[in-house]
């Protein structure tokens, strides 16, 4: 008889940690319900036309070096002395005339090393007066 207690026992299954599962399982999707998402704020495309085609304006990097030599897009310029600057003055009526015929703005980056003369950079100012290009901008040296 001994035997059978053994064997009765043995088949018996506990399934108390099986019913305290579902029942967390089900007190967790009664709320899930009802916990709010929170808004991201995502806008989903709408039927908008295609955006037009931006004309970007010419952009010309003018560079002043210590020794007050003058490059326009990594072209020299006039000679260090030259304070009239007439072939700088010419090379960007040119290209101003350039961009007014394609509808596009002229815009002079101007990139004067920290240790170049001031009077170069205001020189280089009166070249893009004379050009009648006003859109002119300072940018720090090497970038």
């Amino acid at each position: 008889m001994a035997v059978n207690k053994v064997l009765e026992s043995e088949d018996k299954v506990d399934i108390t940690p099986m019913i305290d599962v579902v029942f967390l399982l089900l007190i967790y999707f009664m709320f899930l319900p009802l916990q709010q998402e929170a808004d991201i704020g995502i806008k989903l495309p709408s039927d908008a036309p295609p955006a037009e085609n931006l004309k970007l304006p010419s952009e010309h990097i003018v560079e002043v070096f210590p020794n007050g030599l003058i490059l326009l897009n990594g072209a020299p310029m006039d000679s260090v002395n030259d304070r009239d600057m007439a072939k700088l003055t010419n090379t960007l009526t040119r290209l101003r005339m350039s961009s007014d015929r394609a509808g596009i703005d002229t815009v002079v980056k101007i990139q004067a090393d920290p240790d170049s003369p001031h009077q170069r950079s205001i020189d280089v100012l009166n070249a893009c007066a004379k050009s009648d290009i006003t859109k002119v901008s300072f940018a720090s040296y090497g970038s």
